[in-house]
């Protein structure tokens, strides 16, 4: 039987294709989004193939109805393609537990090892003009409301898809109660909201002097690298989702959720002056470890099927931002790497 499965909740196909190939042969594909979001596209295109899909996951396996959704998807995966294997690749040990507690193939991998270190970088000379930066949706998880006891911040946003009128009020409602917050994204001439790229990011987090993390469930965070490549020192909270896994004692600290914990930590961690340079090579150090261990996953795999096990020297080539791209469809992926059926002796 092939064919797309039949989902009982809903997600967005177009949302949720977001993969790169990381070897031809043995196929070996990653992707980021909903659980098997990728492969339940991918998958009847290549359901005649050997392919290994690389799963990696932006929220945490600690939510009961993401757990159970990805059990109900996995068995039916595995069942509709036998020739397929699916590893989920988790951010931390709480994780691993619970996938192993159901019998779901995983390896622990931080999503954060894939940001590109060259895109956040710190910026010599840029004058610190706010105490803090808060990189973060404006969904009410994100618990903005904990950085007002912090005198001077920047916010960086994004609108989810959709309207936007409940997001645009609840902004409204952050910059009434907190007159300390600069929401990042107004555009200085028309005050309009302006999409930033990474550069602009950069440059946010150089303008401040900390970066925040305020959420009490969310996935691995990529802001919390983000800020620690740019030379910033990070106040969180305690959370789920494996954000906690970059944060260094010696250039982090983890507070009570309370307005007056996370300012007052804001404040130590700015009286300290540690030197950016430092910050970025600890967080360096761990992005590097964790990229072995994804080497040394893919390594495995080429082994067991017997093909050519020296990763390593290939993984600089193979290495994008995040390990992800955004293909038009799956076909467009698929035919951009020969792997579309038929294709191949077509090619020939």
């Amino acid at each position: 039987m092939t064919g797309t499965p039949v989902l009982t909740y809903r997600f967005s196909i177009k949302e949720t294709l977001r993969c790169h190939l990381v070897s031809h042969d043995p196929l070996v594909i990653i992707s980021y989004g909903a659980p098997l979001g990728a492969p339940i596209q991918l998958g009847h295109l290549l359901a005649d193939r050997k392919a290994y899909f690389l799963m990696g996951n932006w929220w945490s396996f600690c939510d009961a109805r993401l757990l159970a959704q990805t059990r109900q998807l996995y068995a039916l995966m595995t069942d509709m393609y036998p020739l397929h294997r699916y590893i989920f690749l988790v951010n931390d040990g709480q994780e691993a537990r619970l996938l192993e507690q159901y019998g779901l193939p995983h390896y622990v991998c931080h999503h954060n090892a894939f940001l590109d270190e060259r895109l956040f970088r710190p910026l010599p000379g840029q004058a610190k003009t706010m105490d803090a930066v808060y990189t973060a949706r404006l969904s009410l998880f994100k618990r903005h409301a904990l950085a007002r006891r912090v005198p001077s911040w920047g916010l960086v946003y994004y609108y989810l898809p959709g309207a936007r009128e409940q997001q645009e009020n609840y902004l409204r409602e952050l910059r009434r109660a907190m007159p300390g917050m600069r929401p990042l994204n107004d555009d200085p001439r028309t005050g309009r909201y302006r999409h930033l790229g990474a550069e602009e990011v950069n440059k946010a987090y150089n303008a401040a002097r900390v970066g925040l993390c305020l959420s009490e469930n969310e996935g691995g965070n990529y802001a919390t690298t983000e800020y620690m490549l740019s030379g910033l020192p990070v106040v969180s909270t305690p959370s789920q989702g494996g954000r906690d896994v970059f944060l260094d004692p010696e250039i982090s600290r983890i507070v009570p959720p309370k307005a007056t914990a996370v300012a007052n930590a804001v404040a130590e961690l700015i009286a300290r002056r540690i030197p950016p340079r430092e910050v970025r090579l600890r967080t360096l150090v761990r992005i590097r470890g964790m990229r072995q261990d994804f080497i040394r996953l893919i390594e495995s795999i080429l082994a067991q099927e017997g093909r050519d096990a020296t990763f390593a020297e290939r993984f600089d080539a193979v290495f994008v931002h995040k390990m992800l791209t955004h293909p038009d469809s799956p076909e467009q992926f698929l035919a951009s790497h020969g792997l579309l059926p038929g294709q191949e002796r077509r090619i020939a």
